[in-house]
């Protein structure tokens, strides 16, 4: 009884841990990305880091013990209630083509949240609650100009904010077909100012700062299927498709046009030449799909293809459109796993690789390209066949790039994922008391 009451401690530790990660979430972010302005910003990988490993492939992933909340189709695998959680290191350098210079910025923030369990022995049927962030707004950008008549004027661009996604989902399968949903509801702010300092010897110009902060919400859905035959007696194949709709989300905006000046406690407003608050209106998020096929030999290895599109054409702020454009996505990857029940711990590992390869979807100049080198590890923390429960450490590294010669600004990033899981067999009725 002792050793059951140190387990659900553990797991009462787990949950206040991530907790308390989550709130810290704005704290931890020192990342500077003047792309991040465009839309509802950076977008963060959608994947559990067990596929981002592999490339980011997740539309026919399916795995009794992990949490693929990307398609909802894959619920129905799940054998183990599991609780999964991520971390998400990033480094990211900027590069300038005009003037060649080089800018760097870190931020650790949490991945995700999920809870997946099973709704049924008998019936391939299982459940996920979740919590993620979407997008992420950061950028702190200066830029001096000369105008004709007054010596300068320094225009100072700032944004913060981003979107987060709380949602549940069920999956339920057959034989071959499974078919799953997600519903949840995708919130977030944006913060936007843009402050105009004029510098003359003469005439001393007051400081104006153009301000708007928005604030959103809206319910978003995900379908999901995969369908799953056999080649062989040990080689299965798997297909799977999802389908994001797009999102429209009620919108509150607050807009400030101030004079300013600085003080020893931050900006000080002056005068306010106009201001408006709570202008509603709404905000289009945009739909997308995913296609993707793999081969597997349970327990040992799996190779797989996934293509993916998005339709950020579709996106609108308060009616207005952005230099945006769809997107697309191709991704290969894989997983080999030496031996999953020998007694040496480095053949039980599950070795990961892949690469994908698009194009971005801010349409500036001649649009960006996206490509990354992904690979990564399962680290089986527990000798899972002594046990119910099974404890594994997924990584994932990923370097690669955004942008090329001709774009203004290049983007070299390099993420470091970690993501914990843990499953047991919960909600099991006692037989001892």
């Amino acid at each position: 009884m002792q050793f059951l009451s140190t387990i659900t401690n553990c797991r009462k530790a787990c949950f206040l841990l991530t907790f308390n990660a989550i709130m810290a979430l704005p704290l931890a972010a020192q990342e500077n990305s003047p792309y991040s302005r465009f839309g509802l910003g950076d977008v963060l990988p959608t994947q559990n880091i067990l596929n981002r490993a592999m490339g980011g492939i997740t539309a026919a992933y399916s795995d009794v013990q992990s949490v693929n909340f990307s398609n909802p189709a894959s619920y129905s695998s799940l054998k183990l209630t599991t609780y999964d959680v991520g971390l998400d290191y990033n480094s990211r350098k900027l590069k300038t083509s005009n003037a060649l210079k080089n800018f760097a910025s870190n931020y650790l923030i949490p991945s995700y949240l999920n809870v997946g369990f099973p709704l049924s022995k008998k019936k391939n049927w299982g459940m996920n609650i979740g919590l993620k962030p979407n997008t992420r707004i950061n950028y702190d950008l200066i830029n001096r100009t000369l105008l004709t008549g007054i010596d300068s004027v320094i225009y100072n661009y700032k944004g913060t904010g981003g979107s987060y996604q709380f949602f549940t989902g069920m999956g339920y399968g057959g034989k071959h077909l499974s078919v799953g949903v997600n519903v949840g509801y995708l919130f977030g702010n944006k913060q936007y100012s843009t402050q105009m300092i004029f510098l003359n010897d003469t005439v001393a110009y007051q400081k104006a700062d153009y301000a708007d902060t928005t604030r959103f919400g809206g319910l978003t859905s995900t379908l999901g299927l995969q369908y799953q035959g056999k080649i062989s007696k040990e080689v299965t194949y798997r297909f799977g498709a999802t389908y994001t709709i797009k999102t429209n989300m009620s919108a509150l905006r607050d807009i400030a046009r101030n004079t300013f000046d600085y003080s020893a406690n931050g900006n000080v407003a002056i005068d306010s030449i106009y201001r408006k608050s709570d202008q509603s209106g709404t905000i289009i998020a945009p739909g997308s799909f995913s296609v993707s096929g793999v081969l597997e030999k349970f327990e040992n290895w799996m190779i797989g293809a996934e293509f993916n599109n998005n339709y950020w054409s579709q996106y609108r702020y308060y009616g207005q459109k952005e230099e945006l454009k769809d997107s697309w996505t191709v991704r290969l990857g894989g997983q080999y796993i030496p031996s999953y029940l020998s007694r040496n711990y480095w053949s039980r590992v599950s070795y990961r690789v892949g690469v994908y390869y698009g194009t971005d979807f801010i349409a500036k100049g001649s649009g960006m390209k996206v490509s990354s080198f992904t690979f990564g590890f399962g680290l089986p923390v527990r000798r899972n066949f002594y046990t119910n429960q099974y404890t594994n450490i997924n990584t994932s590294f990923e370097i690669g790039s955004r942008g090329s010669k001709a774009n203004s600004v290049r983007e070299s990033m390099f993420r470091f994922s970690m993501g914990f899981n843990l499953s047991d067999i919960w909600f099991v009725k006692r037989q001892y008391q």
